[in-house]
């Protein structure tokens, strides 16, 4: 196919210009690769469906329980069970846990593990309509407490593990130490509930069970054809009281009718993919917004330099218009270089997003979902032809423009001369250089901001004390350690052990880790005494198991009473709580300590014998958060047990507590060469994970920051130094009738100043305009601060200065000789 006349000689003339060429097609390449690169991540994780059959007809069902200020709570079993066998208007619904279990081959083909698994009802798959890639799912007879143990496993799982061998099935895996038989592969594509999940197992809930417990379980229904999710939810309304039908008690003591009536359980439906992608939107979309602004100044900065370079050819084109080129032509010249350059831009910078992409998904924070899923796809790629049409336009529209305007006897009486150039032409450069800078600003505060809010977690108390802690999670199996007894010895046995090692100054156990969503468990606080607690749910607390060397190797200091003794003179009804939680029921640590309350109606009395200072373990962001900590110790009331299995261990080193895990792993491979150890980490890198959300956005808006600023002050520098070159002959006749260079200088670099002054203001306009999406991401410091914006301005009044700053002495340095003589 023959190329088209107008992209032959537009060829050319960029060949002709390699330094303008090269220069414009880098510029591009950098505000395209910005954009296709978080475009495929918004699409990705934002836009795409859900890779479920009819996504758009799957929703999650939750309880909003306004009376303990509770939004989003789970399904319990018995309102699970009322919705599936009452409600009219669902297909069917299936309720899940996320988790992580033990692995090991019976036959000893592969080292013990620990990987992420779900535990699910056997209707779920089938709901979500995604089928096995090899093998079957569960029936409803493997979802009984006594059904065959069975599991499935993930494509790669089986791949990894199995070689993917069809003949999988069948095979025989040790899971948490029981013997389960593998009966289907799930493919690639099935990423649920979470991206990294491999392996899911029977719920196998007991429906005879008397109580069902609290709002443990995650639940996905499936909308009948033709029912919104605004009428099931009035549905499950008014289904909500028939659950006492099914199971009166929710737990000893606890009706379903006293639940309702002081928990006030609301039903509520949420499109599934609202639930999947949580908050992450708006972060994706700001950072989107800031490639926009990168793309959008590399625009501003090709039209700039198209313009400079159009006006430098104003006589050639004013001359081929006379001799009979029409306007159209002439300004299709411009398009098709742009058009040119936009194309070569579009080209490399998809390959340079394709790479940013594999960069930003592999250093991603886990906590943004489905960036597992995110690749460059037909759409990306889609996406970059309409941008790449779009700068066409945007950087061809200006110069066409002022080209269009320019009278053809003006333009060869301008372009006859080089002592001035016309006031058009300025307005129009200064124009898009102002827009560069106000662009920088809005980009250059918004980092700021996020850069000072990042400080300020940063030098938050936690209430513990991080450095030299490490940490790791391990899981006795019900099969080999049977009853509290062994696990309570096993832990025993483990921290002597860990104890002993050379560099370690405390070691301690606990169900839960601060800053962590593992171990998390919450439940009423009734204190001995509060008569409110009677028509009441009191205040929930986070309910901890764990031992004193916790508290010594976390750094948590004790404000009163005591901590707890050596497992075998420990009681079980002896506990320590947060100082918030005193603060709540009796004013003072001091006043606390004695004091009793029980975590139901009908449980036996805890006894406070100590407070421990409060820490945040929701977020650093967070409020401290009120707890309770309960001993690891043999049981005397078994049904109140607050033995753990699945614990953390924490280590407090006097050297690198990175190195001393190794150390720690060995310990417990002696002790069970079975047993798994997973999430070893040190404190400082949990504390680190905490912030990764906001480490990532600061991160990606730092980058637009300094590509914004460069680009700016390289307009700002282009067309200075233009402006220079056209006022050579009037600066030349300046210094030749007595103007001092310093003063040419001063006056030069004054309109630089003139133009970053005009762009400074406008930018905080704009940026005071945009703050209020930034708040959300912040702490301890306003959208607006004014010590980040005042820092902004004068980095990028230091840039400009810069940069208006070398074309003046340029300036200043003219012999008015050589200048009279140009013309």
């Amino acid at each position: 196919m023959a190329i088209p006349a107008p992209l032959r000689h537009a060829a050319r003339s960029l060949g002709r210009a390699p330094v303008f060429s090269i220069t414009a097609s880098l510029t591009l390449v950098i505000g395209i690769a910005a954009v296709v690169a978080i475009f495929t991540i918004v699409n990705g994780v934002l836009l795409k469906p859900l890779p479920y059959g009819d996504p758009e007809r799957l929703v999650g069902a939750w309880h909003d329980l306004p009376p303990v200020n509770i939004t989003r709570a789970n399904q319990t079993a018995a309102t699970y069970r009322a919705y599936r066998k009452l409600s009219q208007s669902i297909e069917d619904i299936g309720i899940y846990n996320e988790g992580s279990v033990n692995v090991s081959d019976p036959r000893g083909g592969a080292e013990p593990q620990r990987i992420t698994a779900s535990r699910l009802t056997a209707g779920l798959i089938p709901l979500l309509r995604v089928s096995p890639l090899v093998g079957r799912t569960f029936t409803e007879a493997e979802d009984l407490p006594n059904g065959p143990k069975v599991v499935l496993i993930s494509e790669g799982m089986w791949r990894g593990r199995f070689g993917g061998d069809r003949s999988v099935i069948g095979r025989m895996l040790e899971v948490n130490g029981e013997s389960r038989e593998i009966v289907g592969v799930m493919p690639d594509r099935f990423r649920f509930p979470v991206a990294n999940t491999q392996m899911w197992v029977p719920l196998a809930l007991d429906p005879a069970a008397p109580f069902p417990g609290g709002f443990s379980y995650n639940a996905i229904a499936r909308l009948k054809p033709g029912v919104t999710r605004e009428m099931l939810q009035r549905e499950f309304v008014s289904l909500l009281p028939r659950v006492a039908e099914i199971s009166p008690m929710m737990a000893p003591g606890i009706t379903w009718g006293t639940l309702m009536e002081q928990a006030k359980p609301v039903p509520v439906i949420t499109p599934l993919r609202d639930d999947v992608i949580g908050d992450i939107g708006r972060t994706l979309w700001m950072i989107a917004v800031a490639a926009g602004l990168v793309l959008l100044v590399a625009c501003f900065n090709v039209a700039n330099l198209i313009l400079v370079r159009a006006d430098g050819r104003q006589r050639e084109l004013a001359v081929r218009e006379a001799l009979g080129a029409g306007r159209a032509r002439v300004l299709g010249h411009f398009l098709a270089e742009s058009a040119l350059l936009a194309s070569v831009a579009a080209v490399l910078g998809l390959a340079l997003a394709w790479v940013s992409v594999r960069l930003l998904v592999a250093a991603g924070p886990t906590s943004i979902p489905r960036l597992a899923e995110v690749t460059i796809d037909w759409k990306a790629m889609l996406f970059t032809i309409i941008v790449a049409l779009l700068v066409a336009i945007i950087c061809s529209v200006i110069p066409a423009l002022r080209i269009g305007r320019v009278l053809l006897a003006n333009a060869l009486r301008e372009g006859g001369r080089s002592g001035t150039a016309g006031r058009a032409q300025h307005r129009v450069r200064g124009a898009l250089v102002v827009a560069q800078i106000a662009l920088a600003l809005v980009v250059l505060a918004a980092s700021g901001v996020l850069l000072r809010s990042h400080r300020a977690l940063v030098s938050v108390k936690p209430g513990f004390d991080a450095a030299g802690v490490a940490t790791l999670w391990l899981s006795p199996s019900g099969a080999r350690y049977r009853g509290d007894t062994t696990i309570v010895q096993f832990y025993e046995r483990l921290t002597e052990r860990i104890s002993a090692l050379p560099g370690v100054r405390a070691v301690g156990i606990t169900s839960r880790l601060p800053l962590l969503e593992s171990g998390r468990n919450q439940s009423p606080f009734f204190a001995e005494g509060d008569a409110s607690s009677a028509d009441k749910i009191p205040p929930l607390q986070l309910f901890t198991t764990a031992d004193s060397g916790y508290f010594q190797a976390m750094g948590i200091p004790l404000l009163a009473g005591r901590l707890f003794h050596a497992t075998s003179r420990q009681s079980q009804l002896e506990v320590l709580i947060s100082a918030r939680t005193a603060e709540q029921f009796w004013g003072t640590p001091a006043s606390a300590v004695g004091k009793r309350f029980r975590p139901l109606p009908s449980a036996p009395w805890f006894t406070v014998v100590g407070v421990v200072a409060t820490v945040r373990d929701t977020g650093l962001g967070a409020q401290p958060t009120p707890a309770i900590y309960f001993p690891q110790v043999l049981p005397t009331d078994t049904l109140m047990s607050e033995v753990r299995r699945t614990m953390a261990v924490a280590v407090k080193t006097t050297g690198d507590p990175a190195a001393i895990i190794p150390a720690v792993q060995r310990v417990v491979r002696e002790l069970d060469p079975s047993l798994p150890t997973f999430d070893a980490r040190t404190m400082e890198g949990v504390v680190g994970q905490s912030m990764a959300r906001l480490s990532f956005v600061m991160t990606i808006l730092g980058a637009a920051a300094v590509v914004t600023l460069l680009l700016g002050a390289i307009g700002l520098y282009g067309v200075m130094a233009y402006l220079v070159t056209l006022r050579t002959r009037e600066l030349g006749v300046r210094i030749a009738l007595g103007a001092a260079p310093g003063k040419v200088a001063t006056m030069m670099t004054r309109q630089g100043m003139i133009l970053t002054a005009i762009g400074v203001a406008s930018g905080l306009v704009l940026f005071v305009g945009l703050a209020r999406f930034l708040q959300s991401f912040l702490y301890g410091v306003a959208a607006t601060d004014a010590v980040t914006l005042a820092g902004a301005t004068v980095v990028l009044g230091l840039i400009a200065t810069l940069a208006s700053w070398i074309p003046a002495r340029r300036a200043a340095r003219v012999d008015p000789a050589v200048s009279l003589r140009a013309e």
